[in-house]
């Protein structure tokens, strides 16, 4: 069985590998989560030549940015953004143009919000060139996470910026191994909030989350998804993964929660 030393080892030879290659400085995708603090301790001993960003999709929860900014400032992380308007327009715009929400099968959120609007962002900062984006993807992360990286290397050709080179340095990392290098390397770590809460943390909407989360979310914020309601409506088609409408979601949680107040009244 393979130790977490030797995984470690590798996860250099990558990065170094790949910064070899690399006429430019690495480009490291910071979140600020567990993955993304592990990937930064070990670029940190390879080389100072990175660049640190964070690609503002526009459907954050709103603590999202400031949460990542102070994690970047207690690690004295130059962080780059990247925003949607870089490229085509936010969510909704869009969403207006397709007619058709992402799927997990049609990801167009993430290659239009996120990956576009950064290599622009890129591309005023170093030219058209070929940019190697160190990404903390663990493949062992969830069972969906296995299909899709199932034979995926530690680096590939970018799908959705073409020329450009992904590198995934703890693709075959578990998370048990995340923590016990966390802990052994005295990385500090602030669990966010929003995952104890919600199970996710970054986006309140996405093609991959189960009807259950937006469950919690719409619990803690009634409103939050009224837009996409609308959008629903407007395109007669729902936005929830196995064909669930949010509105639905929206009219169970409220009438719980109506529910729940007589019974306390009572």
């Amino acid at each position: 069985m393979e130790t977490l030393e030797s995984k470690v080892r590798r996860s250099l030879a990558v990065i170094r590998y790949a910064q070899q290659r690399s006429a430019h400085p690495l480009i490291v995708n910071f979140s600020g989560g567990k993955d993304s603090l592990v990937l930064f301790d070990l670029i940190q001993q390879v080389t100072d030549d990175f660049l640190c960003m964070y690609c503002v999709s526009g459907i954050e929860f709103p603590e999202v940015i400031e949460d990542v900014k102070r994690t970047a400032e207690e690690r004295g992380v130059d962080l780059y953004f990247s925003y949607p308007s870089d490229h085509k327009g936010g969510f909704f715009e869009r969403l207006a143009e397709f007619r058709a929400f992402p799927t997990i099968h049609s990801r167009w959120c993430s290659r239009d919000l996120k990956f576009r609007p950064q290599k622009k962002l890129l591309n005023r900062l170093f030219g058209n060139s070929v940019l190697y984006k160190l990404n903390a993807v663990r493949r062992y992360e969830s069972s969906r996470r296995r299909r899709i990286y199932a034979h995926r290397s530690y680096m590939a050709e970018d799908p959705d910026v073409s020329g450009d080179i992904m590198v995934f340095p703890i693709m075959d990392w578990t998370t048990e191994e995340r923590n016990q290098y966390l802990k052994e390397r005295a990385v500090k770590v602030e669990t966010s909030s929003l995952y104890e809460s919600f199970g996710v943390s970054g986006c309140y909407w996405c093609p991959f989350y189960q009807p259950s989360i937006y469950r919690w979310i719409l619990m803690y914020d009634s409103t939050m998804y009224d837009r996409f309601i609308e959008w629903e409506i407007a395109l007669n088609s729902p936005s929830v993964n196995g064909y669930t409408w949010l509105r639905d979601l929206k009219k169970e949680v409220e009438e719980e929660e109506a529910i729940l107040v007589g019974t306390q009244r009572v």
